[in-house]
């Protein structure tokens, strides 16, 4: 192996080293803001080493939220009816799959950026799939339906029913189901036959509250 590759390999692995230990911070300690000095302290590494793979403290900030987000890769998005319709119960068993780094990346300063890229898509999506169901609905009316679509489907409504109400994992996929359904029915649209082939895009779940 030539010395160039082993110096690439060593770079790689010192890398991985730092987001393992960026990510390790956020699902065992109550850190909100992750800070150069910490990493760097958990990898046990210098952190002029850390600024050597990342320049600024937000190129770092950057890299652990697309390896958080790789990390909790939720379902692909829905592109028809019935997989919207089973979407809630595919991307709510993702969460508690990753419940730990999950919850602490909602409390920290990369939630904004993890939300960002990914909401932007999977709204895109529900948008799209609601301008192909209803298109003779008013614009205004099809742009509220897909966002309260789109508002029961991510990380912090879950968070809501489980936590804060206390729900069973399959009461609160239930809540955010039932949301859509009215939602596509009142934009007029038959989720009925929808609704019995969804249920073939399905997560099974443990109606088992985390506590």
């Amino acid at each position: 192996m030539s010395r160039t590759s082993l110096a690439a390999r060593h770079a790689d692995l010192t890398q991985r080293l730092i987001l393992d230990a960026a990510v390790d911070l956020l699902e065992t300690t109550s850190v909100g803001e992750l800070s150069v000095r910490a990493v760097a302290k958990r990898a046990e590494i210098s952190e002029r080493t850390v600024f050597r793979y990342f320049a600024a403290r937000e190129d770092l900030l950057d890299a652990v939220a697309a390896e958080v987000a790789r990390r909790t890769q939720a379902p692909p998005n829905p592109k028809t009816v019935a997989e919207l319709l089973a979407y809630p119960r595919a991307i709510f068993a993702r969460y508690e799959e990753t419940v730990t780094l999950t919850l602490a990346a909602m409390h920290s300063e990369l939630f904004h950026r993890i939300r960002t890229t990914d909401a932007e898509r999977r709204g895109a999506t529900i948008r799209a799939l609601v301008d192909r169901e209803a298109p003779s609905r008013p614009e205004r009316e099809r742009r509220l339906a897909a966002a309260n679509i789109h508002y029961h489907v991510i990380a912090s409504t879950w968070r809501y029913y489980r936590f804060y109400f206390g729900f069973p994992l399959e009461d609160a996929v239930e809540c955010a189901s039932m949301a859509i359904r009215q939602t596509l029915a009142g934009l007029g649209v038959d989720v009925g036959d929808a609704e019995q082939l969804g249920q073939c895009f399905g997560v099974s779940v443990e109606g088992k509250a985390i506590r």
